[in-house]
């Protein structure tokens, strides 16, 4: 088995353990949330704990979006499916999930401010994740051009 998909399988594995972090983090959203509210926020009001609930669980839910459409993407790659316009699909998907949870997050600085770190960070990687699509997109690109001149 080659490195590339020694590493491929070992993303596909640390992928489903994030998946598996998600879940936990849903089943345990009310005490995760209540804490935040209360001591990183250091917030007690009800709207704080529904606000930063709110923005918690919206999160989740792009979190499961990235994360399925991450385990697509490898599972193409260990199909050796990989200049393919499905796969830049499932980038585009990634892209937008991230967006959508970096402005989750700044929606939630209403109730406190930390959570637009989280944002700058949704933000850097919907920059990286279009920079590589845009990479796969013209090497398909590249390979229909070359595809055609056979």
């Amino acid at each position: 088995m080659s490195k590339a998909n020694n590493l491929i399988r070992y993303t596909k594995i640390a992928t489903v353990i994030f998946i598996a972090l998600v879940v936990v983090a849903d089943v345990c959203g009310y005490f995760i949330t209540n804490y935040i509210t209360r001591v990183w926020a250091d917030r007690s009001d009800m709207f704080a704990f529904i606000t930063l609930g709110t923005v918690f669980y919206l999160g989740t839910v792009g979190a499961y979006v990235v994360l399925f459409s991450l385990y697509k993407l490898l599972n193409n790659m260990s199909h050796d499916i990989v200049f393919d316009v499905q796969n830049t699909r499932l980038m585009k998907i990634i892209a937008i999930a991230c967006a959508l949870m970096g402005a989750d997050c700044v929606v939630g600085t209403i109730a406190w401010f930390g959570t637009i770190y989280v944002a700058v960070i949704c933000f850097f990687m919907v920059l990286i994740i279009l920079c590589v699509r845009a990479v796969f997109e013209k090497a398909i690109e590249m390979k229909d051009e070359l595809d055609l001149t056979i």
